[in-house]
């Protein structure tokens, strides 16, 4: 009997000991998933603004310092025909923003003027900023604007400075309440008037 008891009495340790061993492994792998999932929001909102800017021709806010909004014309996207603007999944093989579909973007107005996409920081939910991107309705002629979109949360900082005519510098700060990341670049814009 003294025996069984002293076999329940281990058995009883290490299960103990398992389990603070369990909680521990699944406690970081939740904390190491947190800290993935901000950073990952963080790194594809700061890749999707750099790539516009290094597209652009036309670079129009900020216009200073420590703004809270990127606005440039858009030349990357393709995907609705520019003739007919119905969304084609491979596109047409003309930058969408050729709103005349002459091969010519940003000619200006009244046949081809400017697009714009824009990225600004929504604060109506105090306790949660996000970074809001609006972009050019193509399926429209002429285009509209879709409804802006919220490609990051979590959002505590977001500031551009323009340094010169093509050179932008973007800050953003993403905090989930335990963990955070700040992503800092600079971009040049390939193309400016």
């Amino acid at each position: 009997m003294l025996e069984m008891v002293i076999s329940v009495l281990i058995l009883g340790i290490i299960a103990l000991g398992l389990s603070q061993v369990l909680s521990t492994t699944l406690s970081s792998s939740t904390s190491i998933n947190a800290n993935e999932d901000v950073l990952i929001q963080a790194r594809l909102a700061m890749e999707r603004m750099t790539m516009f800017v290094q597209e652009t021709d036309q670079i129009v806010n900020p216009v200073g310092s420590n703004e809270v909004m990127l606005k440039v014309s858009e030349r990357v996207l393709d995907a609705y025909n520019n003739k007919t603007h119905a969304y084609l999944a491979a596109g047409d093989g003309m930058l969408d923003a050729d709103n005349d579909a002459d091969g010519i973007v940003n000619e200006g107005p009244p046949g081809d003027p400017y697009d714009y996409i824009t990225y600004t920081l929504d604060k109506t939910v105090s306790t949660n900023w996000k970074l809001t991107e609006q972009m050019p309705d193509y399926s429209t002629a002429p285009s509209g604007l879709l409804p802006g979109k919220a490609i990051c949360e979590h959002v505590t900082a977001f500031q551009c400075t323009r340094f010169s005519s093509n050179l932008v510098a973007i800050l953003l700060t993403v905090n989930s309440g335990k963990t955070g990341v700040t992503l800092q670049t600079r971009v040049r814009a390939r193309l400016l008037d």
